[in-house]
Parts: structure tokens; C-alpha cells; sequence
């Protein structure tokens, strides 16, 4: 947990103008049908993975969108890894770790941070539909002490074509945004169906932002904007709640989230009078696109001159580089022999661990 007190929160989430062009959840849902929410039993995202999620911290850094932007992209990410080895996170983190790594928040934020600090919600989301996202290991949130600051979480020095490329891998589909945001159920059927809402709240210092249960502002004298991950909801004995593990450390000191935990557990937990009274803005759902390439369901390609083995995806030749990775071909037939190669358009290289390299 950081040293970070009410007195110093920034403004890192910043209110978006308005665009009528931005694609809608409520439209969505129309389109789709509402579902039934079920608040006494409520939701935890941690139930779908199998396992806790790690607290992010920014610290005095304004980064909270590119926080609560990487929450979200790696939850995806993690589900998609769940759905390709029908296993859950916990056993992904034993027998499939690089796949499960913590997301970079500085990627994110240092790419779409405005002038005077913080950022739009939407602009994180945006970017990892452009660009895409990479772990933490390549663009590191935080500095060798553990600590992080603005001036860390904007520099750009990391930023080159190799890191660029292996972003690619991690794009997304599209997002949407909530417009009718004091309805609470619209939040808890994102959370069910999209795995989660990243959104802005307002704030100010009135003493309870260390605690499990934060409350709006009496007025907006002094007021913050921050983003949140939002991925659980539920109803307690203080009425219904939204539930996010915010990006500042664990405020609760809780142990780490275990099966059989209540909803929201070791989470903060925003009430009614946030979404009724307005105190939230700017809420969307993202969808990610599917990162996978299945081996059963594809045709390699080899060069009759080089022996080379290559995919056509998208009308592109991708060489195949990690030939290890062929050895769990059953036999040739796999393989069709082309006589040139070169009359499809060059893609790049690819190694079968799903990371474009050049």
C-alpha cells in the first residue's frame, strides 16, 4: 500500500466531451434484452477467474484511467486463456504464467495523457483498440523501489517498433458507453455479460476514501475525478453496491480474495447515492478480440523452394518461426505445398507463443 493520503489524490480522470459517436450499452442491451439481477446473491468477476486479483497502486501518479484500463484489458485477457486451456486463473498462473501477467497501466496512460495530468476514460479503451497492450514486464508500472510518480508514468522513452508490434497482439474489438448511469442494473449486467464497467467517480477528501465504504461529495467545492474498475456487485445489510478494488493499493488490508468469499469482498464498495445522485461519470463496457490462434483448426503452408512454413491470415504470409512448435503436427498433412510463396503479401513472422516479433 502507498503512502498516499486524501490530501494528496490527484485528478488523473478527466470528463470526456461529448461524441454522439461512440457506440452505446444501453442501445445494446435494448437490442439484446435486459436480464434479471439478482442483488442479494450479487457478483464477483474473481468467481468467473478462479482466483484474486492483484491490487494495482499509482500512487501520486494521475494514472488511475490507464489503472482501471489495464484492470479490465487483463481480466479479458485471462478469460481468454481460461477458455483456450479450460483451465481457470489459478492454474494458469502455475502452468501457463505468460499469459496471465499483470498488464502495463504506464503503456496505456503515458500514450493518452493531456496536458496538466490525467486522461480521458474513454482514451485508454481507445488506444487498445489502435494499439493494444502489453504486460508489465516490458513497460513497468513501477520504478526499482516499488514506488511510481507522474513524471515516471509519462515518459515515452520505452516506446519503440518492438514494442509497438508486440502490442498488436493484445487489441481490442470495441467499447461502450453507459448512458443512463444512475441505473444500477445496467452496471451489474455489464459486470455479468462484459466482464466489467471502468468508469469515473467524483470525490473530494471527506475522510472516507481509506475505507470499504467511500461517500460522494456534498458538493463539488475541492472535487476529483478517478477511475474505476468496477467487477463485482451485490446487496448488504447498507443496501446495494458496486464493487472495485480501485488502483491505490490494498486501502482494506484484506487478505487476498479466496472461493466462498462474499461479493466484493476486500473491495471498496460504491452505494446508491454514487449512481442516484450523479457522482459517477463516463462508465463503459470494452469487448475484447480473440488474441488465439487454434493449431486443430488451421492450414500451415510450406514453401516448395525454402521449406519454409508459413499462415495465411487476412490475405498475409506470416513465417512461422518457433519450428519446435511443428513438431506437435500429426504428420504432413497438415501442409500444403505452394510454389511461390511470395505471390501473397508479407505479414511478418510469427512464434507460436502468440507474440508478433517483427
Amino acid at each position: 500500500m502507498s503512502l498516499l493520503t486524501e490530501n494528496k489524490f490527484g485528478h488523473g480522470a478527466v470528463k470526456s466531451p461529448l461524441d454522439s459517436r461512440r457506440f452505446s450499452y444501453d442501445k445494446h442491451v435494448m437490442a439484446l434484452g435486459a436480464i434479471e439481477i439478482d442483488w442479494d446473491k450479487g457478483y464477483d468477476i474473481r468467481n468467473k477467474l478462479g482466483d484474486y486479483i492483484d491490487f494495482k497502486n499509482q500512487w501520486s501518479s494521475s494514472s488511475c484511467t490507464g489503472q482501471g484500463a489495464s484492470y479490465y484489458l487483463w481480466v479479458k485477457q485471462v478469460i481468454e486463456s481460461m477458455d483456450n486451456h479450460k483451465m481457470n486463473l489459478k492454474e494458469l498462473r502455475v502452468s501457463h504464467y505468460e499469459e496471465v501477467k499483470e498488464l502495463s497501466a504506464k503503456a496505456l496512460y503515458s500514450q493518452t495523457v493531456i496536458p496538466g495530468g490525467g486522461s480521458y476514460i474513454h482514451s485508454p479503451l481507445s488506444l487498445a483498440i489502435k494499439w493494444g497492450e502489453v504486460t508489465n514486464e516490458i513497460v513497468p508500472d513501477h520504478k526499482k523501489d516499488g514506488s511510481t510518480d507522474e513524471s515516471f508514468m509519462t515518459e515515452l522513452n520505452w516506446k519503440n517498433d518492438s514494442v509497438d508490434n508486440l502490442a498488436k497482439v493484445l487489441k481490442g474489438l470495441e467499447y461502450r458507453e453507459i448512458n443512463v448511469r444512475s441505473n444500477m442494473d445496467l452496471f451489474a449486467q455489464a459486470i455479468i455479460q462484459n466482464d466489467g464497467v471502468v468508469g469515473g467517480v467524483v470525490g473530494t477528501n471527506n475522510g472516507t476514501w481509506s475505507s470499504e465504504n467511500p461517500k460522494p461529495p456534498a458538493n463539488t467545492n475541492n472535487a476529483w475525478g478517478h477511475c474505476l474498475y468496477m467487477g463485482s456487485f451485490g446487496k448488504d445489510d447498507k443496501g446495494k453496491f458496486i464493487a472495485t478494488p480501485n488502483s491505490w493499493g490494498n486501502l482494506l488490508g484484506k487478505r487476498n480474495w479466496q472461493p466462498g468469499d462474499p461479493p466484493g469482498f476486500g473491495w471498496q464498495k460504491l452505494r446508491e447515492d454514487y449512481f442516484t445522485n450523479a457522482w459517477q461519470f463516463d462508465p463503459y463496457t470494452y469487448t475484447d478480440k480473440d488474441n488465439s490462434l487454434n493449431i486443430d483448426s488451421m492450414q500451415f503452408f510450406k514453401d516448395k523452394k525454402t521449406s519454409s512454413i508459413y499462415l495465411i491470415i487476412d490475405g498475409k504470409k506470416i513465417m512461422v518461426i518457433d519450428m519446435p512448435t511443428l513438431s506437435a503436427l500429426d504428420g504432413e498433412d497438415k501442409f500444403v505445398e505452394v510454389d511461390n510463396i511470395n505471390d501473397y503479401p508479407d505479414g511478418g513472422t510469427i512464434a507460436w507463443f502468440d507474440r508478433i516479433i517483427n
